[in-house]
């Protein structure tokens, strides 16, 4: 017997947990916590608190949950109305199969003066397949309109097949425009100027040399950071701020002893790039101003006046050429962007948090991100939008675990796990699983 306890208040029919019960456990999961450690920390917040649960439910039955509501929230009505914004994107792990993501949120509901947050957005529409072209996204598109009418604009990052598929819907779609979000923009713009500028390129070699050289020394607190092979012209803030400041430290702080003198000279190759890194960092102070305006104002009509105003009292002395040539070229690209909206309109203009989102769904499958999509791809639409304990007992009285197997075998097919597990299995016992929700953790 359970006895009554504050994570035993809201009950489910036909289930042994409260919704209470259920609400921490996923909280804890979309907080970041693992699966299997959600279970765990439940067991010490119950005996550090007292709380006479009969049993801690387990990792299978946190993750059952968690498909359940993402499924729920994911499939539930949606409002139809004409001043959605849909923001879009695909993520890709290994193997074929590539998942395009829309996110959406009413632009009446959109904040101001901060950024967007998950509990912001609403899961429209989760669509893997293994080939994506223009014309797919296009029906893709075509067929989400259903859930919340034509949208009023979409943002994306402009990839090939996303842009191609959103013009092919906004030309039949009058009603609906396309942004580009304003982070890919800068980066976009910052590797039009870095890319040909020689003494980038050997900085950035030098730097990646300078890591491994450090890492092993008594130095390796200064050792450069990690440097992405993708999307590296979107994180160069990371290794500016870097430069800049173990600059600072290798000629302002002295060394503590010999072995520390012996190997900063593996970082005094910095001091040959100190007039370049100001042109850089003026660079990315212009990229940062600009995404940090958008994210927070949004695109309007004239917005890119605001902008202007921003660069005048925040960066009024920009010295380098490049870096004027840059805050003019996002200025006319705000501008540009503004023009598509009506008077007194406020549209989406940054699509960084379906990035962030990604990240997290990668996140909470922990390595079975690298061996292709599986079921807790549905994560994605627990964690999107506002979730209560209400939420989760609806979730869970209206999805039945067995809706929720049907989409993955329907959307996913046979994953990479699945498909591991079951040769294995196979080699080892003679047995095959027919379980596509098993072995993820």
């Amino acid at each position: 017997m359970v006895i009554d306890s504050p994570l035993n208040e809201v009950r489910i029919p036909h289930h042994h947990y409260s919704a209470t019960t259920i609400f921490l456990l996923l909280q804890f999961v979309l907080s970041a916590i693992s699966l299997r450690g959600s279970a765990r920390v439940l067991t010490l917040v119950n005996e550090v608190l007292n709380q006479p649960l009969e049993a801690v439910p387990s990792w299978f039955s946190v993750r059952l949950w968690l498909l359940r509501v993402g499924y729920y929230k994911l499939k539930r009505p949606k409002q139809i109305a004409d001043d959605w914004c849909w923001i879009i994107d695909h993520t890709i792990q290994l193997g074929k199969t590539k998942c395009l993501l829309i996110l959406g949120i009413r632009l009446s509901e959109l904040p101001k003066g901060r950024s967007l947050n998950y509990q912001d957005l609403e899961p429209i529409e989760l669509l893997p397949i293994e080939r994506s072209t223009g014309q797919v996204v296009w029906e893709q598109l075509e067929q989400t309109v259903v859930k919340t009418g034509v949208p009023r604009a979409i943002v994306s990052d402009y990839g090939s097949d996303l842009k191609l598929g959103i013009e092919m819907f906004c030309a039949t779609q009058a009603h609906c425009v396309s942004l580009y979000d304003i982070k890919h923009k800068t980066a976009c713009l910052l590797k039009a100027e870095l890319s040909k500028d020689a003494e980038w390129e050997s900085f950035t070699q030098q730097a990646a040399q300078t890591k491994s050289q450090l890492q092993q020394t008594v130095l390796s607190h200064l050792k450069p950071p990690n440097q992405r092979s993708k999307a590296r012209y979107m994180n160069i803030e990371i290794l500016l701020n870097w430069a800049l400041d173990t600059l600072q430290i290798i000629n302002i702080d002295k060394a503590s002893d010999e072995a520390e003198i012996k190997q900063r000279i593996k970082l005094e190759w910095l001091n040959n790039h100190s007039e370049s890194l100001e042109k850089w960092e003026e660079l990315l102070q212009v990229a940062m101003l600009t995404e940090k305006f958008v994210r927070l104002e949004g695109i309007t009509r004239d917005g890119h006046q605001g902008l202007v105003s921003e660069f005048h009292d925040k960066l009024p002395a920009l010295k380098q050429a490049s870096a004027i040539a840059l805050k003019e070229k996002l200025i006319d690209f705000v501008k540009m962007q503004g023009s598509v909206c009506k008077n007194d309109e406020r549209l989406l203009g940054s699509s960084e948090i379906i990035e962030s989102v990604f990240g997290k769904q990668k996140h909470l499958e922990q390595d079975y991100a690298k061996e292709g999509f599986t079921s807790l791809i549905l994560g994605i639409g627990a964690f999107v939008g506002e979730m209560t304990v209400e939420t989760v007992k609806e979730a869970l009285v209206c999805t039945p675990v067995k809706r929720v197997i049907k989409w993955c075998k329907d959307e996913l097919g046979e994953t990479l796990q699945s498909k591991k597990i079951a040769a294995y299995s196979k080699a080892i016992n003679g047995t095959k699983s027919d379980s596509i929700l098993c072995g993820e953790n």
